[in-house]
């Protein structure tokens, strides 16, 4: 068993919501975006759906590394169009300038 991440702590401790917690400490992230969705619908208690929708959050992409991506992306197509367009073939080689 993985030790439970400081942010779960207060979790309720229920089998579905350990399970849960247990697959986010490992990695599992797929899992826990199939799962706590349906948990957080079928659970009666507010504090497991409360549990549910904070994993979930947890495994979002962060904003800020998404934006960064983007501007990475944004940049690396306008040099490659900057280059298409103003690129030159190199010179052609002259028989004076040809080396043995």
């Amino acid at each position: 068993m993985t030790s439970r991440p400081s942010f779960a702590k207060d979790f309720p401790r229920t089998p579905e919501v350990d399970t849960l917690v247990d697959d986010f400490a490992r990695g599992d992230y797929a899992r826990v975006r199939a799962q706590a969705p349906r948990l957080a619908q079928s659970a009666d208690d507010p504090e497991v759906q409360r549990a549910a929708r904070t994993l979930v959050q947890r495994t979002n992409p962060d904003p800020l590394a998404l934006l960064l991506l983007g501007l990475a992306a944004l940049l690396l197509v306008a040099l490659a169009g900057f280059w298409i367009a103003n690129g030159r073939p190199p010179p052609a080689e002259t028989p004076a300038t040809q080396t043995r």
